[in-house]
């Protein structure tokens, strides 16, 4: 059983509950043009593709759970993929813009990761990782909830995330609310 089919007709709520909802963040950090093609790795219910399908061309939904993305409301410019973030079958330099949010501390080998969405990402892409800082006592509290639901967890700092990424891509933003952080980086050529 893929880790979130449990918690899936529960997800949207325990963000809201959480006040991990950061949507408006998102789409003013990523400073979309309206013809972007946007890939959200694991974006779950689709909740964020659907806010962000008016600003974009089209917003892929990669997730590794079947029931999560069943409840994806799928039209013309919001599209639900089965799959891998590891090997996500885009063709290389194909998408503009790729999107983690609250998703990075749930994969192990975050560097085949990263290699993954630089070899998918056009040559000025995005992109843009929301995650919880790992030190911070709030999130010392939801990594042990989430370590009950999912099991092993590999969060990292800010600056850990920045290290991971930087010989990749170039930081282009970063926002450090204290128990959360937003990076933007984009594609080095």
């Amino acid at each position: 059983m893929i880790k979130f089919d449990r918690v899936f007709k529960h997800y949207d709520k325990f963000i809201y509950l959480f006040n991990l909802n950061k949507m408006d963040e998102i789409k003013d950090v990523l400073e979309l043009q309206g013809d972007e093609v946007v890939l959200d790795i694991g974006g779950g219910t689709g909740r964020l593709a659907d806010y962000l399908s008016k600003d974009c061309q089209i917003v892929y939904v990669l997730d590794e759970s079947k029931v999560m993305l069943s409840k994806v409301k799928a039209n013309k410019k919001v599209l639900p993929i089965l799959g891998d973030a590891l090997n996500t079958n885009f063709d290389s330099n194909s998408v503009d813009v790729v999107i983690m949010s609250d998703v990075l501390h749930h994969i192990k080998d975050q560097k085949k990761l990263i290699e993954e969405i630089y070899r998918i990402l056009k040559k000025d892409g995005k992109l843009l990782i929301l995650d919880f800082e790992k030190k911070h006592i709030k999130i010392m509290i939801l990594r042990v909830f989430e370590y009950i639901l999912f099991g092993k967890l590999y969060f990292r700092t800010s600056k850990e995330v920045i290290n991971l990424i930087k010989n990749k891509f170039t930081i282009a933003k970063f926002i450090d609310k204290k128990y959360y952080f937003i990076i933007r980086g984009e594609k080095n050529v």
